[in-house]
């Protein structure tokens, strides 16, 4: 059985506000990005919402256990 929602959504948040997206957002408006709204709305707006959920959800499918992460 896989983790609940709101893990998925405690670990989304936490990649959505980590250093990797923080340093693309930051690369993309060209300083520091600090703002969470901010961090957020660029995460959703470049693809990061989709990935994750390509990579977190669809692959915890039960047809696809096979390369199954955690959620």
């Amino acid at each position: 059985m896989g983790i609940s929602l709101s893990d998925c959504l405690k670990q989304q948040r936490q990649e959505a506000l980590g250093p990797v997206n923080k340093w693309y957002c930051s690369q993309y408006f060209g300083y520091e990005v600090t703002d969470p709204e901010i961090l957020i709305a660029y995460y959703i707006k470049h693809g990061g919402a989709q990935a994750f959920r390509r990579e977190h959800i669809i692959e915890s499918r039960p047809e696809n256990q096979s390369a199954a992460r955690q959620c």
